[in-house]
C-alpha cells in the first residue's frame, strides 16, 4: 500500500499546500481534501479524511510515521516537514 515514494509524494503535496495558504498546521480532513484535489490520495465522501487516517495509522503501526505528523486525542495534526528541523536547531542552542 505505501512505500517511501508514496510518503514523499503525500508530504510534498501537503508542504506545498501549507506554504501556499500560510498555515502552520492542518488536520487530516483538510489534508485529505487537498490530496484528493491534487490527485494523490482519493477522499471518501461519507467519511472525509478516512483514507489519510488509515494511511497514517499504517505508517504509525510500522514505525515509519514522519516527525511532523502526530496523533492527539484521536485527531491527526500535520505540520510542514521543514518546520520540525528549524525547531530542533533552535532548541539545540
Amino acid at each position: 500500500m505505501f512505500n517511501n515514494t508514496n510518503v514523499q509524494s503525500v508530504q510534498h503535496c501537503l508542504d506545498a499546500y501549507l506554504q501556499r495558504i500560510g498555515k502552520v498546521e492542518i488536520d487530516e480532513i483538510e489534508a485529505n481534501q487537498e490530496l484528493a484535489r491534487a490527485g494523490v490520495l482519493a477522499d471518501d465522501q461519507k467519511h472525509p479524511g478516512n483514507p489519510l487516517r488509515e494511511f497514517l495509522s499504517k505508517l504509525r503501526d510500522s514505525n515509519k510515521l514522519p516527525a511532523n505528523v502526530r496523533q492527539l486525542y484521536g485527531f491527526w495534526k500535520i505540520k510542514h516537514s521543514k518546520s520540525i528541523m528549524k525547531m530542533i536547531q533552535i532548541l539545540q542552542f
